[in-house]
C-alpha cells in the first residue's frame, strides 16, 4: 500500500473516527474523545458552544461547567429546583446516570453527591424509600443497588415546572388495580 502524505492520513483518520463515534450519543462521544485526549496529553477546549440541554438563556451568567465539562451537581440541583425530598432524590440519581455515567447507586451514593451539591442533609433512606415505593421514581436494580426509573427521568427532565411534573407523574403513573369483590361460597 502506497504511504500517504499527511494529509490524507489525516483525512483517513478522521473518517474512521467519525464512523467510531456516529452511533455513541452525545456522552458517549464527549467521554471517547476526553478520554483519547487524555491518553495523548492534549487539552479539549470546554464544553460545545451553545445551550446546554434544559438550560435557560445562554446569554444569562450560569456557573460554569464542573470537572470534565459537566454541569456541576450544585448548579444542577439549582436548575431543576426540587420541591420535595423525593424529587431530590430522582434529581440526584438522574445526575448519577447521567452526568457521571453511574446508572446503579446504593443511598450512600446519593448521600455523597447531595453533600457534594452543598444542599442541606435529608433521611435520605426514607427518601429513597419513598422514591421507590410510593412515587416510583427509582426502581430496584439487584445486590441492595437502585436505579432511576423511565418515571423519574421524565420527572426530572420536566423540572423545574412543577406543573409539568406532575403532568408527567399523571400521565405514567399506574392505574390503581381494583379489588375484586368477594368471592362466593359455593353451597355444597
Amino acid at each position: 500500500m502506497p504511504e500517504k502524505s499527511g494529509f490524507e492520513g489525516e483525512l483517513e483518520a478522521l473518517g474512521a473516527v467519525f464512523a467510531a463515534l456516529e452511533p455513541l450519543g452525545d456522552e458517549g462521544r464527549r467521554f471517547v474523545l476526553e478520554a483519547v485526549a487524555s491518553r495523548l496529553g492534549l487539552g479539549l477546549p470546554g464544553p460545545p458552544p451553545g445551550p446546554r440541554p434544559g438550560a435557560g438563556d445562554p446569554e444569562a451568567d450560569a456557573p460554569g461547567p464542573g470537572p470534565g465539562g459537566a454541569e456541576s451537581p450544585k448548579d444542577f440541583l439549582r436548575e431543576k429546583h426540587p420541591a420535595s425530598d423525593v424529587q431530590r432524590v430522582a434529581c440526584l440519581a438522574y445526575y448519577l446516570t447521567h452526568m457521571r455515567d453511574q446508572a446503579h447507586f446504593k443511598s450512600r451514593d446519593l448521600v455523597e453527591l447531595n453533600r457534594e451539591a452543598a444542599l442541606p442533609p435529608i433521611n435520605m433512606s426514607r427518601a429513597v424509600a419513598n422514591a421507590t415505593a410510593q412515587n416510583g421514581y427509582l426502581v430496584v436494580a439487584g445486590q441492595g443497588n437502585k436505579q432511576i426509573s423511565a418515571l423519574g427521568e421524565d420527572v426530572v427532565k420536566a423540572l423545574p415546572d412543577r406543573d409539568a411534573a406532575r403532568e408527567v407523574e399523571a400521565a405514567k403513573r399506574p392505574k390503581p388495580k381494583r379489588k375484586k369483590g368477594a368471592r362466593k361460597k359455593s353451597v355444597a
